[in-house]
């Protein structure tokens, strides 16, 4: 997908970074927004996928779009969309051995890589944060209500086999 001044700008800059080869992951609760739980959260959380000694690529990559930066992990696009990149992810592993695990999702026509609820789940009970405690009942709310539905079926599925 071009980038062009119709596209939002978070749009344009996954489309950046997948131009520049930067290996990338959308997280946190934008990532659980993609995956039907409906929480209201004011910035975008990128996990990058980077050595620390290349962060500097993501930083052109923002300023070429004409962000503007308010840290190496801050940063706000041109319609003021806050994003804060992340390059760890507390209580899970390194980018490498999460990314196999990532759901891949339709963004805006654009498939991207994005955290499972239950590796956000997982990271959002290992940092604990106060604000994360209602993320954390919601996710696993939704979890659960997948869980049962997916048991729900497999017997009909297994009916309608046997026939």
């Amino acid at each position: 997908m071009a980038t062009d001044a119709e596209s939002s700008s978070v749009v344009q800059l996954l489309d950046a970074l997948k131009q520049e080869g930067i290996p990338f992951m959308l997280a946190g609760m934008s990532a659980a927004n993609l995956q039907g739980i409906m929480v209201s959260t004011i910035d975008v959380d990128i996990w990058i996928g980077l050595p620390s000694r290349q962060y500097i690529r993501v930083t052109n990559v923002c300023r070429r779009l004409g962000a503007t930066l308010r840290s190496p992990n801050k940063v706000y696009l041109s319609d003021d969309t806050p994003v804060d990149f992340i390059h760890e992810v507390t209580g899970l592993p390194a980018f490498d051995k999460e990314l196999p695990k990532a759901k891949w999702l339709s963004f805006h026509g654009q498939r991207i890589p994005v955290l499972p609820l239950e590796r956000i789940c997982k990271s959002k009970q290992a940092v604990g944060r106060d604000k994360d405690k209602l993320h954390i009942l919601l996710i696993k709310q939704a979890l659960k209500c997948r869980r049962a539905a997916t048991t729900r079926r497999a017997p009909f599925k297994q009916r309608v086999r046997s026939r």
